[in-house]
């Protein structure tokens, strides 16, 4: 899927217009974490990777915003393990 595919099933024109109606939460090492209010229906908590990566919809922005942090500090977590184990070997 394409990023304006992707703004389209959003209900947006195309990935330019998301984009300014989005509010990034995170950024780390070129991907970008994001809550965009998707007309009358709440939050999308999205990542911006390749392919773009829903992570769910929720009734306000603290709650994606709640929901975007806990996934960027599991990714972090387990980055940091994997780190830490292949240091061991």
């Amino acid at each position: 899927m394409s990023r304006d595919d992707f703004a389209i099933k959003n209900g947006f024109i195309n990935y330019e217009e998301m984009l300014f109606n989005s509010i990034r939460i995170v950024y780390d090492h070129g991907i970008s974490f994001f809550t965009t209010t998707i007309h009358n229906d709440g939050w999308l908590a999205w990542i911006d990777e390749r392919p773009e990566q829903v992570i769910g919809i929720f009734e306000t922005f603290e709650k994606a915003h709640e929901q975007l942090f806990y996934i960027f500090a599991e990714k972090e977590f387990e980055q940091l393990r994997t780190q830490d184990f292949e240091h061991l070997c």
